[in-house]
């Protein structure tokens, strides 16, 4: 499950994470979009919004866009 960071992101700053933090980047890092529900789902974290925040003030861009489900609710995905 664990991957190597993208390059733009050096190991100094994924090791100086916290450790759920840490689990959040690698998962964003494999690719793909994830919602907090995947997220939390896959790293049994409740809820990974704030560590998404936290990941963001340390100068990572984690991305996001909107989706809207077919029950008509909209939800974020979250990738680098």
């Amino acid at each position: 499950m664990i991957t190597t960071p993208p390059a733009k992101y050096d190991c100094k700053v994924r090791d100086n994470l916290p450790r759920l933090q840490k689990k959040v980047f690698e998962l964003l890092s494999m690719g793909g979009k994830y919602s907090a529900a995947d997220i939390s789902t896959r790293l049994h974290i409740c809820d990974p919004r704030g560590h998404i925040a936290y990941l963001r003030r340390k100068g990572i861009l984690v991305r996001d866009e909107w989706r809207d489900s077919n029950f008509g609710v909209r939800y974020k995905v979250y990738f680098l």
